[in-house]
C-alpha cells in the first residue's frame, strides 16, 4: 500500500470524526466573539493603553486586518486553545487505533510501518496547519465584512511599540505571522504523535502532550532555568511575533524556524524508531 492511499485513509478517518468539526467550530466561535467584542466595545483596554492618549490617527483604528492581529495577540488562541485541539487529535492517531484494536489489522497488510506512521504524521501536520489557516482566513473575512479595509496599526499586549502598515504590507506580514504559527503547531502535532505511539490510551497521550507543553511553559517562568529558554518549544511558539512589527527581524525568524524544524523532525524520528520496534498486541 502506497503513502498516497494511506494518506487518503487517514484523511477520511480525520474527516469522519466529530471532534474535527468541533475544533473548527470552536475556533469560529472564538473569532466571532473577538469580532463582536471589538465592534461592540472597541479595542481591548491593554491595546488602548499601548496607543496612549496622545496618539492621533487620521482614519480608522479598527480595520479588517486588525482582527487577525488580535487573534494572534490573545494568548488563549495560539498558546492554549489550538495546541489543546491538536493534542487531542494527534494523541488519538496511534493510541486510538491501539485502543480500538484496529492498528494490528492495518499492520498485517503488506505495508511498512514507516509508511503508516508517515501518513499519520502528515495528517497531524495538515490538521495543525489547517486550524491555524482557518482561524486566519475566518478572522480576516469577518474583519473585512464588519470593519472594512484599511491600514493596520501594529499593537501588542506587551506594549513594545506602535507602528502603522499599509494594507498590502499588513497582509503580507499577517501571512508570515500565521505561517510561523502553523510551523509551531506542526511541532506540537509531532509531539502529540510521539506520545500517541508511546501510549495505549488516546486520552493519556493527549493529556501528556498538554502536560509537556505546560511544563515547558513553566520553565520559562522559573529564574533558575533562564539558560534553557532559547531552546524551549514554548519559547519559539511566539516566533510569529517577529512578523507583527514594522520591520521583520529575519535573523530571529530564521533561528526560530531552525528550532521549530528540530521540534517537528526530532519527535517524528523518535516516534518512527519506537513504532518500528513496537509490539502491537491489539
Amino acid at each position: 500500500m502506497k503513502i498516497g492511499q494511506l494518506l487518503a485513509i487517514e484523511l477520511y478517518k480525520l474527516l469522519a470524526q466529530r471532534l474535527t468539526y468541533a475544533s473548527y467550530a470552536v475556533l469560529a466561535v472564538l473569532v466571532g466573539l473577538v469580532v463582536w467584542g471589538t465592534w461592540r466595545y472597541g479595542l481591548p483596554h491593554e491595546l488602548q493603553s499601548a496607543l496612549g492618549d496622545q496618539f492621533v490617527v487620521g482614519g480608522k483604528v479598527v480595520t479588517g486586518p486588525l482582527i487577525p492581529l488580535l487573534l494572534l495577540e490573545f494568548p488563549i488562541a495560539v498558546h492554549i486553545l489550538i495546541p489543546l485541539l491538536i493534542a487531542v487529535a494527534s494523541g488519538g492517531l496511534v493510541a486510538g487505533e491501539k485502543q480500538m484494536g484496529t492498528l494490528r489489522t492495518v499492520l498485517v497488510r503488506p505495508v511498512r510501518r514507516a509508511t503508516v506512521l508517515a501518513a499519520k504524521l502528515l495528517i497531524a501536520w495538515i490538521h495543525a496547519t489547517g486550524l491555524v489557516a482557518f482561524m486566519g482566513v475566518v478572522s480576516l473575512v469577518l474583519g473585512y465584512a464588519v470593519f472594512g479595509p484599511g491600514d493596520l496599526i501594529l499593537m501588542s499586549f506587551q506594549g513594545r511599540s506602535v507602528g502603522i502598515l499599509a494594507e498590502p504590507q499588513a497582509l503580507s506580514h499577517l501571512t508570515l505571522a500565521y505561517g510561523l504559527a502553523a510551523v509551531a503547531m506542526m511541532a506540537v502535532a509531532s509531539l502529540g504523535v510521539l506520545l500517541s505511539v508511546l501510549c495505549d490510551n488516546p486520552l493519556t497521550a493527549a493529556g501528556l502532550t498538554v502536560a509537556v507543553l505546560l511544563v515547558l511553559q513553566s520553565l520559562r517562568l522559573i529564574p533558575y532555568f533562564e539558560w534553557l529558554q532559547p531552546y524551549l518549544l514554548t519559547e519559539h511558539i511566539s516566533a510569529y511575533r517577529q512578523a507583527l512589527s514594522a520591520t521583520v527581524n529575519w535573523s530571529q525568524v530564521g533561528t526560530s524556524l531552525v528550532y521549530l524544524g528540530a521540534y517537528v523532525v526530532g519527535p517524528s524520528l523518535i516516534a518512527l524508531g519506537v513504532f518500528w520496534r513496537q509490539d502491537v498486541r491489539c
